[in-house]
């Protein structure tokens, strides 16, 4: 029987990742360990929408050779599956009280943006549009109503007529780490890798702990031929969204 060194196992190492799509599924696998990436990413704001409702990171499978290197997991709609009643009340109850609210001050902005929130945390996403396209059409400097519209637009898979709500809201606030973040998923849907990894990376410089923004400028690293980078952003997405 071979000697053993200091009672000790010695472990065969493991194994290096060989390729970008390894690299976002191992990042996605550890992510989703840790926590939903949802704290950053919004619907009728960059802050509050969809804050604890959308799932985990979806896995990004092995793809074959010259397949088109994965993007950003697109976020499913917040819709819990069976919902408890008393949830679907409250939810009702308040859509009731903002209805009410609205029809007796039509022209608030801040309470058609409140609204749109609700119904997009509903799923009812094009009740949702037409309030922010009130207020924008009153209002087309109004940052939530542009970040909230990009997100919704985002999710139809319009990138393009997103990407101009997103630009012209980062261009009113560049300060919206949000906004940013929704910017460079959009860019990347449309290729655009230079422009994304900016937005990304202006989102990071924001909030060094966006998990979602790090996560995101991991898979354009990625696309970019810069694995070890990219490595570098998915440890840091996982360290961020971390207990």
């Amino acid at each position: 029987m071979g000697r053993e060194r200091g009672r000790g196992v010695i472990r065969k190492r493991e194994p290096r990742w060989q390729s970008a799509a390894e690299r976002a599924r191992v990042a996605a696998d550890l992510i989703e360990e840790a926590e939903s990436l949802t704290k950053t990413g919004g619907v009728a704001s960059p802050a509050d929408l969809e804050r604890d409702t959308r799932p985990p990171p979806l896995r990004i499978p092995p793809r074959p050779s010259g397949a088109p290197v994965p993007t950003v997991p697109e976020p499913a709609p917040p819709v819990a599956p069976a919902p408890a009643a008393g949830g679907r009340a409250a939810a009702e109850e308040l859509l009731a009280e903002l209805d009410a609210s609205v029809a007796a001050t039509p022209d608030d902005a801040s309470r058609l943006v409140e609204r749109a929130r609700a119904l997009a945390a509903g799923g009812r996403y094009a009740a949702a549009g037409q309030d922010l396209e009130r207020v924008l059409r009153a209002n087309p400097s109004h940052g939530d109503a542009l970040v909230g519209l990009g997100a919704l637009l985002s999710r139809r898979g319009l990138w393009a007529d997103a990407v101009s709500h997103l630009r012209r809201a980062v261009a009113l606030d560049p300060g919206r780490a949000a906004a940013w973040s929704q910017l460079g998923e959009s860019l990347n849907h449309l290729d655009n890798l230079s422009g994304a990894r900016e937005a990304y990376e202006r989102a990071v410089e924001l909030e060094p702990r966006n998990s979602r923004a790090l996560y995101g400028l991991g898979i354009v690293l990625d696309r970019l031929n810069r694995p070890q980078e990219a490595t570098h952003m998915y440890r840091r997405s996982r360290e961020a969204a971390g207990r």
